[in-house]
């Protein structure tokens, strides 16, 4: 078998707030960074000890990770955000940066507006993704329209913003003292397009870009990357686990306001079910129809209509939970392994493995990578590890 010798890099780099450039942190010599849809920002934790000439660093200063190897994709900015604690230690003296990408900034800063800002223009009804744009303006994210996409519905259209009690705010009211990011994850748990193919998330990928993209834990027919057990893989390991799946959801939306007698939904709803469900167990309780079902539940004030079709042009129960009854019904199998190999992966790409000791020999059997961990570690070891899931 034919050997590769890689050469490993890593350069950290600070920027004081108004300063604009870069300067090269000589003593550090250790660094990861992470990626995923199970973490709501980008984080990095870059190992430091003294150098000659190394730039002082403090709360809030800029922080970029270059990294990589050749044969590879080389060099490259893997990380960007800021520097939140900071560890330092005696002996052997030596800090520890603990950073969070540029996206943090929406986790930090809370609205200040009394009551509330009503993100809906008045009643008018705003986009999803305008209002998540106008949190980022507001909580100084940098972003690139282009990236943030959205359904484009007149969310807030319906239900209006309320009467300006402080206790019981409108769906469409960023809460006074709520962070913009709480916000947002609001808007986007509810902003299933009416296809119902994915629903929108908003995530910082690798060097700090920001992006809002419908998502669906479903990969694609053809792998973005293929590793193959023995050649570019260094472990890897497979769980498969039904916990937590379901065969009928119920989406609770808006208030009707019509009625509080017993035995009425006084909301907006939705239920979406199938017979099919091969992982239950035996022996549940059947329903008229003769199949078990075991139900789960969503509900958001954000969801205007029940129905996909008809009425205004609104997000709406239906399409919520046709989609998470796609996400529900199933067996997930979460793979994970790591890799020497440097290409520039990101979650939500779609990612096949050829391993024979994990069952894993069917050509068109894909994995959605959910989470990406990248490590240059003490020994210049450059890896990467990835978390990637499977409906089945």
């Amino acid at each position: 078998m034919a050997t590769t010798v890689r050469t490993t890099t890593l350069a950290v780099f600070v920027r004081h707030a108004g300063d604009t450039t870069w300067t090269q942190h000589a003593g550090a010599y250790a660094a990861t960074c992470s990626f995923g849809f199970d973490q709501r920002t980008a984080e990095a934790e870059v190992h430091l000890t003294v150098a000659a000439g190394a730039p002082t660093v403090t709360y809030w200063d800029e922080i970029r990770v270059d990294m990589g190897c050749t044969p590879g994709h080389g060099v490259a900015t893997r990380f960007e955000g800021y520097l939140v604690p900071l560890d330092s230690g005696m002996y052997p003296l030596s800090g520890v940066l603990h950073c969070r990408g540029k996206l943090y900034k929406a986790a930090w800063w809370r609205e200040t507006t009394v009551n509330g800002k009503d993100m809906s223009a008045g009643g008018v009804g705003r986009a999803d993704e305008l209002q998540v744009i106008d949190v980022l303006v507001r909580c100084g994210v940098p972003y690139t329209a282009a990236n943030i996409g959205g359904t484009g519905k007149a969310l807030g259209s319906v239900i209006t913003v309320g009467g300006g009690d402080p206790l019981t705010p409108g769906p469409f009211t960023w809460g006074q003292g709520e962070s913009g990011l709480a916000y947002i994850e609001r808007l986007d748990e509810a902003s299933v397009p009416d296809s119902a193919a994915g629903r929108y998330r908003t995530f910082e990928s690798l060097a700090g870009d920001v992006y809002r993209i419908p998502l669906s834990t479903t990969p694609t027919a053809t792998p973005d990357f293929t590793f193959t057990e023995g050649v570019d893989v260094l472990e890897a390991a497979i769980v498969r686990d039904p916990d937590g799946a379901g065969n009928r959801v119920t989406v609770l939306g808006a208030p009707l306001n019509i009625s509080t007698a017993p035995g009425i939904i006084n909301a907006m709803t939705f239920t979406a079910s199938t017979p099919t469900a091969p992982y239950l167990p035996p022996g549940l309780p059947t329903e008229a129809d003769g199949h078990a079902y075991v139900a789960t539940s969503f509900t958001s004030p954000m969801l205007e209509k029940s129905n996909t079709s008809g009425g205004p042009n609104v997000l709406s129960c239906e399409a919520v939970a046709t989609f998470l009854l796609g996400e529900a019904n199933c067996v997930l199998d979460t793979l994970t392994f790591s890799t020497p190999r440097d290409d520039l992966l990101g979650p939500g790409q779609t990612i096949h493995l050829d391993s024979p000791r994990l069952g894993i020999t069917d050509p068109a059997q894909h994995y959605w990578l959910q989470r990406l961990e990248i490590t240059y570690d003490e020994r210049g070891q450059f890896t990467q590890r990835l978390t990637c899931i499977r409906k089945s």
